[in-house]
């Protein structure tokens, strides 16, 4: 009896391709389960925003900017992603990036007249100071406002001089119980950074905001098809279904290779 060896191989050979799909739809589900929340970041606000997100219970990491390889991006498991973003969103990340004397005086070319010298110099002093605030470690926000009067080519006798003054809101994280600098310190930095600028002259508004606290009593829990795991086991638990679903796949074909090539000898034995 003729046999089609080459029909029955066809039908019965392990499809590799199959199984290829398979590895590569493992990967992807692997890639996919972390989420970036913000990208284009300098390793210090990257490493700033995952000890926050961490402090917080949530499982972040830093990697390279797939867009700029100079730069960082920020991410986290794709069921936390809109927790994540909203923390950090009240943590004031990602930083503003403000310009100083660099970016605002004006450069080689030009003769700014001393209106333009005095507001360009008042602008850039109040991006300086603000990015100072920034720096102390509690503060999550800061601006800074300055008021520096035009000063006159000829002071007559007895006239009123006008001082310069500031006002500065700062926003600072109430977990933390107190804030970072009090008024009379913030005051002092301000000052100590505009000449002629007296304590006194300075306006200090302080705002606490509140952030929310993950409660590690009662910890999220995610749902991978009818399990509910915690997030930091939702990778593995992906990775070992789809293994065990290439495994299966794998055995059954076998399987029915086997039974198909037995009951083919055993007909074949009979027609003898």
């Amino acid at each position: 009896m003729p046999t089609n060896t080459s029909s029955i191989l066809r039908f019965h050979a392990p499809d590799w391709r199959r199984r290829w799909c398979w590895l590569v739809l493992a990967v992807f589900c692997l890639i996919a389960c972390d989420q970036p929340l913000h990208h284009g970041l300098d390793e210090e606000e990257a490493n700033a925003m995952v000890v926050v997100l961490d402090r917080a219970g949530y499982q972040a990491d830093k990697i390279r900017d797939p867009d700029d390889g100079d730069r960082w991006a920020v991410t986290v498991p794709s069921s936390q992603r809109v927790d994540a973003w909203e923390l950090l969103q009240k943590e004031g990340f990602p930083r503003r990036t403000e310009g100083g004397f660099g970016d605002f005086y004006p450069g080689g070319g030009l003769i700014p007249t001393a209106t333009e010298e005095r507001i360009v110099l008042q602008y850039a002093t109040a991006r300086e100071l603000q990015a100072s605030l920034l720096r102390v470690d509690g503060i999550i926000d800061a601006n800074v406002h300055l008021v520096l009067p035009e000063k006159p080519r000829v002071q007559m006798s007895g006239s009123a001089r006008a001082e310069p003054r500031a006002s500065v809101l700062v926003q600072w994280r109430l977990s933390d119980g107190e804030p970072p600098l009090d008024q009379e310190e913030i005051r002092q930095l301000v000052s100590g950074g505009v000449e002629e600028l007296a304590p006194e002259q300075v306006h200090v508004v302080m705002s606490p905001v509140a952030t929310p606290q993950r409660d590690e009593a009662a910890p999220e829990l995610v749902q991978v098809g009818p399990i509910a795991v915690a997030p930091s086991s939702q990778n593995l638990l992906q990775i070992m279904i789809l293994l065990m679903g290439a495994v299966i796949i794998a055995l059954a074909s076998g399987l029915v290779f086997v039974v198909f090539r037995a009951r083919r000898n055993k007909g074949a034995g009979g027609q003898v």
